[in-house]
């Protein structure tokens, strides 16, 4: 389990800055076409095509890492005094994504193979560049699944209360 959770670590290192650099570059390609088309008066059309890359692949690489901090939208609906019951339900929330993770590798896998044969239209990139974020995420999300059930599953063996997320995150 040490190795899984160094494993994980390092992946979500690597995610984090990956992301962190690509909204980067989203934000300075969109504050780049408002100056060109506003001050300038020209029409940069590749500008919408790197925007579009860097924000599918910062938003997919940021789910994976959520999904492995527990920090997507979360319905408390139990006192936190009902351990059992809660440590159940967290079990079940984290089972309940295989299902969706299968379909983002399946179906990404095979999406990304069909991009290999279309291109963009301005920078004509395949667009499997696009699709690849969606399987490269299902695989980290896997990965960080395992790690996730395992925890809920020695949590509710073990009684222990269920952690909540930071709040600065």
């Amino acid at each position: 389990m040490n190795t899984l959770r160094a494993v994980n670590s390092m992946i979500e290192q690597v995610f984090m800055l990956i992301a962190g650099s690509l909204f980067a570059v989203f934000i300075a390609t969109i504050f780049y076409q408002v100056l060109a088309r506003n001050w300038l008066v020209i029409s940069v059309g590749w500008t919408d095509e790197i925007a579009l890359m860097c924000f599918v692949w910062s938003v997919f690489l940021g789910a994976a890492v959520a999904l492995r901090r527990r920090v997507h939208y979360v319905v408390e609906i139990l006192p936190d005094t009902w351990v059992n019951s809660t440590n159940a339900l967290r079990l079940f929330g984290a089972l309940a994504c295989i299902p969706v993770i299968y379909v983002l590798v399946f179906n990404g896998y095979i999406l990304t193979g069909m991009g290999w044969r279309r291109a963009s239209v301005a920078l004509r990139l395949p667009l499997a560049w696009i699709f690849m974020s969606i399987p490269v995420a299902g695989v980290a999300m896997a990965l960080f699944s395992v790690e996730v059930i395992l925890d809920d599953i020695r949590r509710f063996r073990s009684g222990q209360p269920a952690e909540h997320p930071p709040e600065d995150l």
